[in-house]
């Protein structure tokens, strides 16, 4: 395997929910997958806020021997926890110099398509009607103060507009214009709501199911993408990708 040559250990890192809260649950389960396949990685988790610690989590990864450790950010979007809050905390730890920060969750590229297959499956399955008859909503937590959660929907949404599958693809956010309570209303067209989200935290399981209560078509919901079981496989190609990178960086010359 490519982690016996380059002695790698990754760390699935994410906001995270004082008390153990369900989100914690969904990140500690997608670090276990990962972990499973791909036995000769030291995979571990860590959150921001609650437990466990981000700091516990690099601590395990040093244990482990590794001296290159790959962080990869269960956010949704490149903002200020992955640009400011995480690299601070690992320079706080001592090991930034010994760590790699992987593009977030909502950037992968296989997100997309993953999102796609899922929208497909509901408007077929929940709303009995082709995708091409359906409108698919993205929906954005959104910033007052920050666009890097709006951009980072919008490019997913270009993304599935130019797979032609549904009639109309929108987006919309919860704390920024357009406003989902506003979008969902919008469109007479059955509509299947994606959340663009991590986990089923407040805005996930109570928000969006509560702007759906408005809608004036038939709708059906995925739920938090970033819950998807499909959601260990991508942060396992992208672990997997990088330890290839580090080899072929690191491997003696011919």
């Amino acid at each position: 395997m490519l982690s016996q040559k380059v002695p790698v250990a990754a760390v699935v890192v994410g906001h995270g929910e004082r008390g153990g809260a369900f989100s914690n649950a969904i990140l500690l389960g997608h670090a276990d997958a990962v972990g499973a396949s791909l036995p000769d990685i030291a995979v571990t988790a860590g959150v921001l806020s609650g437990t466990p610690t981000l700091e516990d989590a690099l601590a395990a990864a040093a244990r482990s021997g590794a001296r290159h450790i790959l962080v990869y950010p269960y956010f949704m979007a490149a903002g200020f926890f992955v640009n400011t809050k995480v690299p601070k905390r690992l320079s706080e730890a001592g090991v930034a110099e010994r760590c790699r920060v992987l593009a977030p969750l909502g950037a992968d590229p296989g997100m997309p398509a993953l999102i796609m297959r899922k929208a497909v499956a509901l408007a077929e399955a929940d709303l009995g009607l082709a995708p091409a008859e359906c409108r698919l909503l993205l929906v954005g937590h959104g910033s007052q103060v920050s666009r890097a959660s709006a951009e980072a929907t919008e490019a997913v949404a270009r993304r599935l507009l130019a797979m032609n599958s549904f009639g109309a693809v929108a987006t919309a956010y919860l704390e920024e214009p357009p406003e989902l309570d506003d979008v969902i209303t919008a469109d007479t067209r059955p509509t299947v709501v994606v959340g663009f989200f991590n986990g089923d935290g407040l805005h996930a399981g109570e928000d969006v199911p509560q702007a759906m209560l408005n809608a004036p078509a038939p709708v059906a919901y995925t739920g938090p993408v970033g819950a998807l079981p499909e959601v260990a496989g991508l942060i396992a190609n992208a672990i997997e990708a990088e330890v290839a990178a580090l080899t072929r960086l690191l491997a003696p010359s011919a």
